[in-house]
């Protein structure tokens, strides 16, 4: 299942450990606007990340803040830009913290793309700085981040086992956090752990997980994210129609999923929610024996299926595209600096060999000045 937008949600007030007061007005402005409007939030680092004066901190911030906006945006591409050209600046001493934090975001969008390899890249390189002198055991909620990534990965590559360690090592240090938003980001570890563990057939522990997933906006200590209540909610009822299912009740089962699409009826598709649905109910009509029911819906799921990895097929392609012309780009640049760096050279070598000439010139002059008056003494 593909969680984007739950995920994005991890990453919400990732500057919210800077401590010290950011000079740029259009920044802080910026940073205080990424959750409640990320729109307005982009614009704004993108016009402080134009000012050339800016300093490097002040430049990773605006990268940082664009990288994280595209993210909340959903716009996998920008993220990919803005992100990589932060870890082309960031080194990892002073930057370690903030350089985890884009290697989170992108890798979670890689894993978006279908990239299951480069997102694994990022995040063991995020994992590795985690053990970095520069960050402090109190950094919980980054730490248990990354952990709930890796914890995704594993889960969307089949190995459970896996991701159950690292769904574990994320809710521990949820629990140890004092930052309010691990509340928010235990509820989507449970959530996926019980997941992992339905693909284990643990169904006991899953249903316990999943109960451990439930929100209730009264016990929160800050207000939810839009939406984020009726979304979690809705794939606790999916996590448990999945055990229903599984455990040969596809009736009962039928129920709680017909009952999530008329909830959803008026709301935009998510493939990680109605895929999921067409794909239980095709399970679930094949033991009830009704393969005509059981065929709707598999091809309702095959046909949902195919246009997202058509979908993330394109981005890809863009991807490859861009990527293609900065590389051109690039090299373009370099060979304008290679022709300059030539002709100055040219310059310079031609300046010392007239400069020698001349010197030659001279020394031949007085030499032959010397004879003459050798000569006119003889």
């Amino acid at each position: 299942m593909k969680r984007y937008i739950l995920i994005t949600l991890l990453f919400f007030g990732l500057f919210a450990d800077a401590s010290e007061p950011k000079p740029d007005e259009l920044l802080m402005k910026a940073e205080r606007l990424m959750l409640v409007n990320p729109k307005e939030s982009f614009r704004l680092a993108e016009k402080a990340y134009k000012n050339k004066n800016l300093d490097h901190k002040d430049k990773l911030q605006s990268l940082f803040i664009l990288t994280n906006t595209s993210n909340l945006l959903q716009k996998p591409l920008d993220v990919i830009q803005y992100g990589n050209e932060a870890l082309r600046i960031a080194d990892n001493g002073d930057d370690a913290i903030t350089k985890i934090k884009i290697l989170g975001i992108l890798g979670n969008t890689y894993q978006f793309l279908k990239l299951n390899e480069k997102t694994r890249i990022y995040l063991d390189q995020a994992e590795l700085l985690l053990s970095s002198p520069k960050i402090p055991d109190s950094l919980n909620l980054v730490k248990g981040n990354i952990f709930y990534l890796k914890g995704m990965n594993y889960f969307y590559g089949l190995d459970s086992d896996i991701a159950l360690s690292y769904f574990n090592k994320a809710i521990n240090q949820y629990i140890n956090s004092k930052n309010p938003l691990a509340e928010i980001n235990i509820k989507m570890a449970y959530l996926n752990r019980g997941f992992a563990l339905i693909q284990q057939k643990q169904f006991v522990q899953a249903s316990e997980s999943l109960e451990l997933a439930g929100v209730n906006p009264d016990e929160s200590s800050r207000p939810y994210p839009p939406q984020f209540v009726d979304l979690q909610e809705t794939f606790i009822e999916l996590g448990k129609a999945k055990i229903l299912s599984a455990e040969g009740k596809p009736e009962l089962s039928n129920e709680m999923l017909f009952e999530i699409l008329r909830k959803r009826k008026d709301q935009p598709a998510r493939d990680d929610i109605e895929n999921e649905v067409y794909e239980i109910l095709a399970e679930n009509f094949l033991q009830l024996k009704d393969t005509e029911r059981h065929d709707y819906y598999e091809k309702l799921f095959m046909k949902n299926v195919d246009a997202g990895n058509r979908e993330a097929a394109a981005l890809v392609n863009q991807l490859i595209s861009r990527e293609s012309s900065r590389y051109e780009s690039e090299k373009e640049s370099i060979s304008q600096k290679y022709i300059l760096l030539i002709a100055i050279s040219s310059i310079f070598f031609g300046l010392v060999i007239i400069f020698l000439l001349f010197k030659t010139f001279k020394t031949e002059q007085k030499r032959r000045l010397l004879k003459k008056k050798v000569s006119e003494n003889i």
